[in-house]
């Protein structure tokens, strides 16, 4: 998409580079989510979004871990696909390339995404989802109660990756409004395709993944109401009512990291976030302080790693 290309006669240009998580925090379609960067580097997010009628389209790719959580569209579905080579874990849903993760509107989605990522997301109306339930016998998608991976035919998948090519692949003259609603009503053909041949079960048994997922959110939930408190993993652990094992086993399938990693990530993000907002009425050393970094230079670095910066460099920003 370097050269740009056309819907309804206008150009669109190619994708939007962030360097910096903040600036994706509401960049994708209806969402309000928030990141942390699981290593170190600097940062490289493309991302592109696309309105056509009643679709909207977010294509992006990333060069490193995060770890993502928040709430999607709440008025719409969201369809997401993956790129290949693509591996993630949300919702203690694990997803590759030959699956879709289907989410209801309104639903968090939360988990951590691996090195190199790429995907594209669909968010569609509630109408297109009713549709395709009147139509098949099998399928029952309303009963989906979180964000699940789903597996369709591969053929069936192939289809949906060609209609969403088609809409977003350059084009060399405008489309008229006619053309549009066919990419649009090919592309909804697709979808209803691959999702028409997926039996839902009314319920299921957890998965292991799940319980990980489940567990890892509720201890990452009592570090962010104690985010300013030395907490151990020990206390963590008995918090949780869980071994220090099942808990390394947990985070590392939930968020890709372990978890006293994942608590000083979190600390090294607050740190930003106040600097940031700080309009110059701060220090560094004072906010360090604040959130356990007792060690200036080494907590330097650990920010330098994380952001690709010296948090002296975010202070000095916020204070222009």
């Amino acid at each position: 998409m370097s050269e740009g290309f056309y819907i309804l006669g206008k150009q669109y240009h190619p994708p939007a580079r962030y360097h910096d998580l903040d600036e994706v925090n509401h960049a994708v379609s209806g969402a309000n989510l928030e990141f942390v960067q699981l290593k170190p580097g600097n940062l490289d997010i493309a991302l592109d979004q696309i309105s056509l009628g009643d679709v909207s389209i977010d294509l992006g790719t990333i060069n490193l871990p995060i770890r993502m959580m928040g709430e999607l569209d709440p008025t719409r579905f969201s369809i997401g696909a993956f790129t290949k080579g693509a591996h993630a874990n949300w919702n203690g849903n694990s997803v590759d390339e030959s699956q879709l993760l289907f989410c209801k509107p309104g639903e968090e989605i939360s988990g951590c995404a691996s090195t190199i990522y790429g995907w594209t997301s669909l968010v569609i109306l509630p109408e297109w989802i009713e549709s395709i339930e009147q139509t098949t016998l099998r399928t029952n998608l309303t009963q989906i109660t979180s964000c699940t991976s789903i597996r369709p035919d591969p053929e069936r998948l192939k289809d949906l990756w060609q209609a969403i090519e088609n809409i977003v692949q350059p084009a060399e003259i405008p489309l008229d409004t006619r053309a549009a609603d066919w990419l649009v009503t090919d592309l909804r053909n697709a979808l209803g395709a691959a999702l028409s041949s997926i039996d839902v079960a009314p319920a299921k048994v957890m998965s292991q993944a799940r319980g990980h997922f489940i567990i890892a959110k509720r201890a990452e939930c009592y570090m962010r109401e104690r985010i300013a408190e030395p907490v151990s993993i020990d206390e963590l652990c008995v918090a949780m009512n869980a071994s220090r094992r099942y808990l390394e086993y947990a985070f590392a399938e939930a968020f890709g990291t372990s978890p006293s990693r994942y608590f000083r990530l979190m600390r090294l993000h607050q740190v930003r976030k106040r600097l940031k907002a700080s309009g110059g009425g701060t220090t560094v050393t004072n906010e360090a302080f604040g959130l356990g970094f007792n060690h200036l230079s080494l907590f330097t670095t650990q920010y330098k790693n994380a952001f690709g910066e010296c948090p002296s460099a975010t202070l000095a920003r916020a204070t222009i």
